[in-house]
């Protein structure tokens, strides 16, 4: 009998997601599942420099009479959350990918749409919102929450009993201590050391991370975790 493998297009043909291709082609080689089609962006035609076919822009992919599954592997939070929603608007099966390489307990709660890269480690009462992106090298401690949408960047380490709100973007090499409340959509900045709470919408940055101004959203089409 045939294994029927599960098409799957990966929006967002940047290096996020190119690296995705990456994750999707591991996780079939330890299992077989996904049937990676290609890519759908707005801004990348053609190809990829792996040679990745890029079908068309996110419009067209809406305006499919037939919808394989869907991942949205782009960082900015606020444009995954917008992609995500109209996912949920058209119907369409959002994918759930997790490396095989990663180490979790069986008491981890990942949501749907999440991507998880290789060498994270999750370890107990753990719960992952919605679309969120844990790049390679993460930790995550026991009794963490991360609600919808969050970004933690490689080899960012989240203590115990850390809260983390919606929207949240933690940069390469952050580090969290225990029993802290990150606001939603915070920036906590690369190489930041947060060891106090950080109100809603701040920019944090440095050992220790202190709140160097506070974001606008209304004023912000899109932004990037790069501090």
């Amino acid at each position: 009998m045939t294994e029927k493998l599960k098409p799957l297009v990966i929006i967002g043909a940047g290096g996020l997601g190119r690296e995705v291709a990456w994750l999707v082609a591991d996780i079939n080689r330890q299992r077989r599942e996904w049937d990676f089609v290609g890519f759908v962006d707005d801004g990348v035609q053609d190809k990829t420099p792996e040679g990745y076919p890029v079908l068309g822009t996110l419009n067209y992919f809406f305006e499919l009479s037939s919808h394989p599954w869907a991942v949205v592997a782009i960082a900015d939070s606020k444009a995954r959350k917008a992609i995500t929603q109209q996912l949920h608007f058209h119907g369409i099966n959002i994918a759930t990918l997790i490396h095989p390489s990663v180490s979790m307990s069986g008491f981890v709660q990942i949501g749907a749409g999440s991507i998880v890269c290789s060498g994270v480690v999750i370890t107990t009462n753990v719960s992952l919102g919605q679309a969120s992106i844990v790049n390679p090298k993460c930790f995550i401690g026991h009794d963490t929450v991360l609600e919808d949408f969050v970004s933690l960047m490689p080899a960012s380490s989240l203590a115990g009993e850390v809260k983390v709100g919606e929207g949240c973007c933690f940069g390469l090499n952050s580090c969290v201590i225990n029993r802290t409340n990150i606001g939603k959509w915070s920036i906590i900045g690369a190489g930041a050391t947060v060891i106090s709470d950080i109100p809603d919408y701040s920019v944090a940055v440095g050992v220790p991370a202190r709140v160097i101004k506070y974001r606008d959203m209304r004023s912000e089409d899109r932004f990037h975790c790069r501090l």
